[in-house]
């Protein structure tokens, strides 16, 4: 039997060997559509595939115009994944996740405006929706909350609640005027790719699952943390369809129910006050992964 190897060193031997339809292919597609289309592209997941392997993309049958910068975000996460994959082991700071953004956000509309401070933490205050109730973190604490988020993903362990918990306190934190559930998303694939644990791409299908997991998850964990698990569930029977028993990981999937830390951001204001806010306070975007109607479904484990 094939020695088994870290699911991270399988993804770059099929890059680096250009396999076609294989397991990093797959992945490359399913995450960039399921996340971009999460925050409102419009590319179908044919365009997506047609995207990666071509570098073009067509309108679909009946018409129909392709968005730049949909065609232009979906490109550049692929190069955001690829750039994260070359950087798994490196341990998670400001720098990286600036990066990150960067990179997400390169040659679009939004990069022309240097309000929208691209690679670089929000200026301005934001809220999620345009609801002054959903608060993200003020500008001048994000740094100070960041380092409780990077500290969260370096610190991070194959434990449902752990992955939860750092994915939520980045989310929370919204360090960016835009693409941080994008971002937040790569953060956390690429630190379960760390730890030799099963890796999670949330799909577009269940976001009601995921942004009522994100809004309850101080109140009540087990939505959030279900979803994941749920979501795990079918990336590794991915994993295992196209290398089977070729790749070494961690799974652990059932959470105990046990809460080990006060769940919270504290850098979060629950009241903002007219300095907070004055005229500079700017609209969540698309990609505010907690702006959505999150529906009555939920996962199915407890």
């Amino acid at each position: 039997m094939a020695e088994r190897i870290r699911l991270s060193e399988w993804l770059h031997r099929e890059r680096d060997g250009h396999v076609s339809g294989g397991l990093f292919e797959t992945t490359q597609v399913m995450f960039a559509f399921n996340s971009n289309h999460m925050e409102g592209s419009t590319l179908s997941v044919e365009q997506t595939s047609d995207l990666y392997t071509t570098g073009s993309v067509s309108p679909q049958d009946g018409g129909g115009t392709v968005r730049l910068d949909d065609a232009i975000e979906t490109r550049n996460h692929f190069h955001a994944f690829n750039w994260m994959l070359d950087r798994v082991d490196q341990p998670v700071d400001d720098a990286m996740v600036c990066r990150m953004h960067a990179i997400l956000k390169r040659g679009t509309s939004q990069e022309q405006n240097p309000d929208n401070n691209v690679g670089a933490y929000k200026g301005r205050p934001n809220v999620i929706g345009g609801l002054l109730q959903e608060h993200t973190v003020l500008p001048p604490d994000v740094p100070a909350a960041m380092r409780e988020v990077v500290l969260a993903h370096r610190e991070l362990e194959d434990n449902p609640f752990s992955i939860a918990f750092a994915h939520w306190l980045f989310e929370t934190t919204h360090p960016f005027f835009d693409g941080n559930g994008r971002v937040g998303r790569l953060l956390l694939f690429k630190e379960l790719l760390r730890i030799d644990a099963m890796p999670v791409v949330i799909q577009d299908r269940n976001r009601g699952l995921y942004v009522r997991g994100l809004r309850e998850f101080a109140r009540t964990p087990g939505y959030l943390i279900d979803t994941l698990l749920a979501e795990r569930d079918v990336y590794r029977g991915i994993v295992e369809t196209l290398v089977p028993g070729r790749t070494a990981y961690t799974y652990r999937d059932v959470w105990d129910g046990v809460v080990p830390r006060k769940v919270e951001n504290p850098y979060l204001k629950r009241e903002w006050d007219e300095r907070d806010i004055s005229d500079a306070v700017v609209e969540g975007s698309t990609d505010d992964p907690m702006m959505w109607d999150s529906g009555p479904g939920r996962a199915s484990r407890r």
